[in-house]
Protein backbone atom coordinates (compact mmCIF):
# COMPACT_ATOMS: atom_id res chain seq x y z
CA UNK A 1 0.00 0.00 0.00
CA UNK A 2 2.97 2.33 0.94
CA UNK A 3 4.32 1.97 -3.07
CA UNK A 4 1.28 2.56 -4.51
CA UNK A 5 0.44 5.76 -1.94
CA UNK A 6 4.15 7.25 -3.18
CA UNK A 7 3.73 6.53 -6.79
CA UNK A 8 -0.26 8.09 -6.56
CA UNK A 9 2.11 11.50 -4.95
CA UNK A 10 4.32 11.03 -7.92
CA UNK A 11 1.93 10.74 -10.47
CA UNK A 12 0.29 13.81 -9.17
CA UNK A 13 3.39 15.85 -8.71
CA UNK A 14 4.02 15.24 -12.48
CA UNK A 15 0.48 16.32 -13.25
CA UNK A 16 1.13 19.37 -11.56
CA UNK A 17 4.33 19.86 -13.43
CA UNK A 18 3.05 19.53 -16.55
CA UNK A 19 0.18 22.06 -16.12
CA UNK A 20 3.12 24.25 -14.94
CA UNK A 21 4.71 23.87 -18.20
CA UNK A 22 1.84 23.97 -20.70
CA UNK A 23 -0.22 27.39 -19.15
CA UNK A 24 0.62 30.08 -21.62
CA UNK A 25 1.38 32.50 -18.70
CA UNK A 26 3.93 30.44 -16.30
CA UNK A 27 6.23 32.33 -16.31
CA UNK A 28 4.37 35.09 -14.48
CA UNK A 29 5.60 34.19 -11.22
CA UNK A 30 8.45 32.46 -9.67
CA UNK A 31 7.29 29.33 -9.15
CA UNK A 32 9.79 27.03 -7.66
CA UNK A 33 8.81 23.13 -7.25
CA UNK A 34 11.33 20.28 -5.91
CA UNK A 35 13.15 18.25 -8.19
CA UNK A 36 10.13 15.11 -8.14
CA UNK A 37 11.20 11.67 -6.80
CA UNK A 38 10.28 8.67 -8.77
CA UNK A 39 10.50 4.70 -7.82
CA UNK A 40 12.92 2.62 -10.03
CA UNK A 41 12.62 -1.02 -10.25
CA UNK A 42 16.62 -2.59 -10.45
CA UNK A 43 15.69 -6.04 -12.15
CA UNK A 44 19.16 -8.06 -11.26
CA UNK A 45 18.57 -6.59 -7.78
CA UNK A 46 15.08 -7.73 -7.59
CA UNK A 47 13.80 -4.33 -5.71
CA UNK A 48 12.70 -0.49 -5.64
CA UNK A 49 14.53 2.42 -5.11
CA UNK A 50 13.30 6.10 -4.75
CA UNK A 51 15.74 8.91 -6.01
CA UNK A 52 15.18 12.32 -7.88
CA UNK A 53 14.68 12.33 -11.35
CA UNK A 54 17.75 14.16 -12.52
CA UNK A 55 19.37 11.94 -10.34
CA UNK A 56 17.82 9.26 -12.44
CA UNK A 57 18.83 10.60 -15.40
CA UNK A 58 22.20 10.66 -15.06
CA UNK A 59 22.46 7.22 -14.60
CA UNK A 60 20.29 6.77 -17.11
CA UNK A 61 22.67 8.42 -19.76
CA UNK A 62 25.95 7.04 -18.09
CA UNK A 63 24.49 4.02 -18.67
CA UNK A 64 22.35 4.14 -22.86
CA UNK A 65 25.34 6.40 -24.07
CA UNK A 66 29.11 6.03 -23.76
CA UNK A 67 30.69 8.94 -21.63
CA UNK A 68 33.74 9.88 -23.81
CA UNK A 69 31.57 11.14 -26.10
CA UNK A 70 30.71 15.25 -26.93
CA UNK A 71 28.63 17.00 -24.28
CA UNK A 72 26.37 18.27 -26.71
CA UNK A 73 26.23 14.53 -27.54
CA UNK A 74 25.04 13.58 -23.62
CA UNK A 75 22.69 16.69 -23.56
CA UNK A 76 20.66 15.37 -26.47
CA UNK A 77 20.69 11.92 -24.38
CA UNK A 78 19.54 13.42 -20.87
CA UNK A 79 16.63 15.22 -23.05
CA UNK A 80 15.49 12.46 -24.19
CA UNK A 81 15.70 9.98 -21.47
CA UNK A 82 14.03 12.81 -19.84
CA UNK A 83 11.11 13.31 -22.10
CA UNK A 84 10.95 9.10 -22.47
CA UNK A 85 10.85 8.55 -18.29
CA UNK A 86 7.93 11.45 -18.42
CA UNK A 87 5.82 9.49 -20.99
CA UNK A 88 6.70 6.03 -19.54
CA UNK A 89 4.84 7.53 -15.96
CA UNK A 90 2.29 9.24 -17.53
CA UNK A 91 1.09 6.34 -19.92
CA UNK A 92 1.24 4.26 -16.37
CA UNK A 93 2.96 1.73 -17.74
CA UNK A 94 3.18 -1.10 -15.49
CA UNK A 95 6.57 -2.21 -13.51
CA UNK A 96 7.23 -4.70 -11.05
CA UNK A 97 6.73 -3.93 -7.28
CA UNK A 98 3.80 -0.28 -8.42
CA UNK A 99 7.66 1.21 -9.77
CA UNK A 100 7.19 4.15 -12.15
CA UNK A 101 10.02 2.52 -14.27
CA UNK A 102 12.78 -0.22 -14.60
CA UNK A 103 16.32 -0.55 -15.31
CA UNK A 104 15.24 -3.17 -17.78
CA UNK A 105 15.96 -2.31 -21.54
CA UNK A 106 13.26 -4.05 -22.55
CA UNK A 107 10.60 -2.38 -21.27
CA UNK A 108 12.30 1.15 -20.24
CA UNK A 109 16.03 2.40 -20.33
CA UNK A 110 19.30 1.12 -18.88
CA UNK A 111 20.65 2.63 -15.23
CA UNK A 112 23.48 2.53 -13.50
CA UNK A 113 24.32 4.18 -9.85
CA UNK A 114 27.17 6.63 -9.90
CA UNK A 115 28.69 4.17 -7.49
CA UNK A 116 28.76 1.44 -10.05
CA UNK A 117 29.75 3.31 -12.54
CA UNK A 118 32.93 4.42 -10.80
CA UNK A 119 33.32 0.78 -9.30
CA UNK A 120 33.63 -0.55 -13.03
CA UNK A 121 35.39 2.64 -14.66
CA UNK A 122 38.14 3.37 -11.69
CA UNK A 123 40.05 5.18 -13.84
CA UNK A 124 36.94 7.50 -15.08
CA UNK A 125 35.93 8.54 -11.93
CA UNK A 126 35.57 12.20 -13.22
CA UNK A 127 33.71 11.24 -16.50
CA UNK A 128 30.32 11.19 -14.20
CA UNK A 129 31.06 15.07 -13.69
CA UNK A 130 30.93 15.32 -17.05
CA UNK A 131 27.61 13.99 -17.56
CA UNK A 132 26.47 14.81 -14.52
CA UNK A 133 27.12 18.53 -16.38
CA UNK A 134 25.06 17.76 -19.47
CA UNK A 135 22.01 16.95 -17.20
CA UNK A 136 22.18 20.12 -15.42
CA UNK A 137 22.95 22.41 -18.41
CA UNK A 138 19.09 20.92 -19.60
CA UNK A 139 17.26 20.61 -16.34
CA UNK A 140 13.74 19.80 -16.85
CA UNK A 141 13.71 20.47 -20.51
CA UNK A 142 12.00 17.64 -22.44
CA UNK A 143 10.60 17.23 -25.90
CA UNK A 144 6.96 17.87 -27.02
CA UNK A 145 4.48 17.23 -29.95
CA UNK A 146 0.91 18.66 -29.40
CA UNK A 147 1.95 19.78 -26.04
CA UNK A 148 2.41 16.06 -25.07
CA UNK A 149 5.62 14.26 -24.31
CA UNK A 150 7.16 12.32 -27.15
CA UNK A 151 7.58 9.13 -27.44
CA UNK A 152 11.51 9.60 -27.38
CA UNK A 153 12.98 6.73 -28.72
CA UNK A 154 16.22 6.37 -29.73
CA UNK A 155 18.96 3.16 -30.80
CA UNK A 156 22.85 3.33 -31.25
CA UNK A 157 23.59 3.24 -34.83
CA UNK A 158 21.80 3.91 -37.65
CA UNK A 159 23.53 2.96 -40.56
CA UNK A 160 23.06 6.08 -42.93
CA UNK A 161 19.63 6.37 -42.37
CA UNK A 162 17.25 6.32 -39.46
CA UNK A 163 13.49 4.27 -39.86
CA UNK A 164 10.26 5.31 -39.98
CA UNK A 165 8.17 4.12 -36.86
CA UNK A 166 5.19 2.74 -39.10
CA UNK A 167 7.80 0.80 -41.05
CA UNK A 168 8.83 -0.60 -37.77
CA UNK A 169 5.61 -1.11 -35.83
CA UNK A 170 2.98 -0.24 -38.51
CA UNK A 171 1.82 3.03 -36.64
CA UNK A 172 2.44 6.36 -38.32
CA UNK A 173 3.84 9.07 -35.55
CA UNK A 174 4.47 12.41 -37.29
CA UNK A 175 7.56 12.99 -35.48
CA UNK A 176 9.28 9.52 -35.98
CA UNK A 177 9.85 9.76 -39.62
CA UNK A 178 12.89 8.20 -41.70
CA UNK A 179 15.77 10.96 -41.76
CA UNK A 180 19.40 10.74 -43.71
CA UNK A 181 22.09 10.11 -41.44
CA UNK A 182 25.69 10.99 -42.97
CA UNK A 183 26.91 11.50 -39.29
CA UNK A 184 27.38 7.27 -37.36
CA UNK A 185 29.95 5.77 -39.32
CA UNK A 186 32.32 5.91 -36.86
CA UNK A 187 30.51 3.16 -34.73
CA UNK A 188 31.89 0.03 -34.99
CA UNK A 189 28.35 -0.98 -35.26
CA UNK A 190 28.01 0.72 -38.89
CA UNK A 191 28.82 -2.25 -40.41
CA UNK A 192 28.92 -6.07 -39.52
CA UNK A 193 29.04 -9.53 -41.06
CA UNK A 194 27.66 -12.70 -39.16
CA UNK A 195 28.01 -16.23 -40.59
CA UNK A 196 25.12 -18.89 -39.35
CA UNK A 197 24.82 -22.53 -41.08
CA UNK A 198 21.47 -23.89 -42.43
CA UNK A 199 20.82 -25.34 -39.16
CA UNK A 200 21.03 -22.23 -37.25
CA UNK A 201 18.46 -21.25 -39.43
CA UNK A 202 16.21 -23.96 -39.42
CA UNK A 203 15.59 -23.59 -35.72
CA UNK A 204 13.92 -20.56 -36.34
CA UNK A 205 10.65 -21.46 -38.79
CA UNK A 206 7.91 -24.08 -37.03
CA UNK A 207 8.62 -27.03 -39.15
CA UNK A 208 12.88 -26.88 -38.49
CA UNK A 209 12.56 -28.33 -41.45
CA UNK A 210 15.77 -28.79 -44.12
CA UNK A 211 17.55 -27.29 -46.54
CA UNK A 212 16.36 -23.58 -45.36
CA UNK A 213 15.13 -21.56 -48.54
CA UNK A 214 15.36 -18.04 -47.51
CA UNK A 215 14.54 -14.86 -48.82
CA UNK A 216 13.71 -11.04 -48.09
CA UNK A 217 10.58 -10.60 -50.29
CA UNK A 218 9.74 -6.54 -49.07
CA UNK A 219 12.35 -3.69 -47.40
CA UNK A 220 10.99 -0.93 -46.24
CA UNK A 221 12.30 2.74 -48.39
CA UNK A 222 14.88 3.17 -46.35
CA UNK A 223 16.08 -0.35 -47.18
CA UNK A 224 15.76 -2.44 -43.85
CA UNK A 225 13.92 -5.76 -44.57
CA UNK A 226 10.25 -5.66 -43.62
CA UNK A 227 9.53 -9.18 -44.69
CA UNK A 228 11.49 -12.14 -44.95
CA UNK A 229 10.33 -15.39 -45.87
CA UNK A 230 12.29 -18.42 -44.11
CA UNK A 231 10.53 -21.64 -46.29
CA UNK A 232 7.18 -21.00 -46.50
CA UNK A 233 7.00 -19.05 -42.94
CA UNK A 234 6.59 -15.25 -43.27
CA UNK A 235 8.59 -13.24 -40.71
CA UNK A 236 8.74 -9.61 -40.27
CA UNK A 237 12.09 -7.54 -40.44
CA UNK A 238 12.01 -7.20 -37.00
CA UNK A 239 11.30 -10.65 -35.78
CA UNK A 240 13.84 -12.10 -37.81
CA UNK A 241 16.47 -10.13 -36.59
CA UNK A 242 15.58 -10.59 -32.37
CA UNK A 243 15.33 -14.67 -33.24
CA UNK A 244 18.96 -14.18 -34.80
CA UNK A 245 19.90 -11.36 -32.68
CA UNK A 246 21.04 -9.36 -35.25
CA UNK A 247 22.45 -6.15 -34.46
CA UNK A 248 19.83 -4.69 -37.34
CA UNK A 249 16.97 -5.48 -39.68
CA UNK A 250 19.07 -3.68 -42.30
CA UNK A 251 20.60 -6.53 -44.06
CA UNK A 252 21.35 -8.85 -46.88
CA UNK A 253 21.49 -12.28 -47.34
CA UNK A 254 23.99 -14.36 -48.96
CA UNK A 255 23.82 -18.07 -49.12
CA UNK A 256 27.30 -20.17 -49.42
CA UNK A 257 28.76 -24.01 -48.78
CA UNK A 258 25.59 -24.46 -46.29
CA UNK A 259 26.15 -21.08 -44.48
CA UNK A 260 23.89 -18.14 -45.08
CA UNK A 261 26.57 -14.85 -44.46
CA UNK A 262 24.57 -11.94 -42.93
CA UNK A 263 25.50 -8.20 -43.34
CA UNK A 264 24.03 -5.88 -41.44
CA UNK A 265 23.85 -2.17 -41.34
CA UNK A 266 23.50 -0.12 -38.10
CA UNK A 267 22.17 -1.61 -34.37
CA UNK A 268 19.15 -1.78 -32.88
CA UNK A 269 15.27 -0.44 -34.49
CA UNK A 270 16.80 2.01 -36.29
CA UNK A 271 13.79 4.78 -34.52
CA UNK A 272 14.68 8.21 -33.39
CA UNK A 273 17.71 9.33 -32.23
CA UNK A 274 20.86 7.94 -33.59
CA UNK A 275 23.19 8.24 -30.82
CA UNK A 276 26.42 8.02 -32.68
CA UNK A 277 24.86 10.23 -35.09
CA UNK A 278 24.24 12.25 -32.59
CA UNK A 279 27.63 12.51 -31.52
CA UNK A 280 29.05 12.83 -34.88
CA UNK A 281 26.55 15.87 -34.99
CA UNK A 282 28.26 17.47 -32.04
CA UNK A 283 31.63 16.78 -33.21
CA UNK A 284 31.07 18.94 -36.49
CA UNK A 285 29.94 21.94 -33.87
CA UNK A 286 26.09 21.29 -34.04
CA UNK A 287 24.07 21.65 -30.29
CA UNK A 288 22.22 19.52 -28.47
CA UNK A 289 18.52 21.37 -29.90
CA UNK A 290 19.70 21.13 -33.27
CA UNK A 291 20.68 17.39 -32.77
CA UNK A 292 16.90 16.37 -31.74
CA UNK A 293 15.53 18.73 -34.01
CA UNK A 294 17.08 16.58 -37.06
CA UNK A 295 16.19 13.21 -35.55
CA UNK A 296 12.44 14.61 -34.33
CA UNK A 297 10.14 16.58 -36.51
CA UNK A 298 8.00 19.25 -35.53
CA UNK A 299 8.55 18.67 -32.02
CA UNK A 300 9.58 21.77 -29.50
CA UNK A 301 11.33 21.81 -26.58
CA UNK A 302 10.02 22.63 -23.04
CA UNK A 303 11.33 23.17 -20.02
CA UNK A 304 9.48 21.63 -16.20
CA UNK A 305 9.25 24.44 -13.90
CA UNK A 306 10.85 22.59 -11.38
Amino acid sequence: MKIKFIKIIVLLTICILLIFLFRSCQHKENIIHDDPYINLYLSGEKRVIKLKLEDYIIGTVAAEMPASFEIEALKAQAVCARTYALRKIIDSHKYPMGADLADDINTCQAYISPEEFARRHPQQRDIIKKISKAIHETQGEIMVYKNQPIDALYHSTCGGCTESAANVWSTDISYLQSVKCEYCNQSRYYSTVQVFSTSDIGTITNSGKLPVDIKITATTPSGRAKKIMVNSEDLSGEQFRRILQLPSSWLNLQCADDKLIINSRGYGHGVGMCQYGANGMAQKGKKYRQILNYYYQDIQIKKLDY
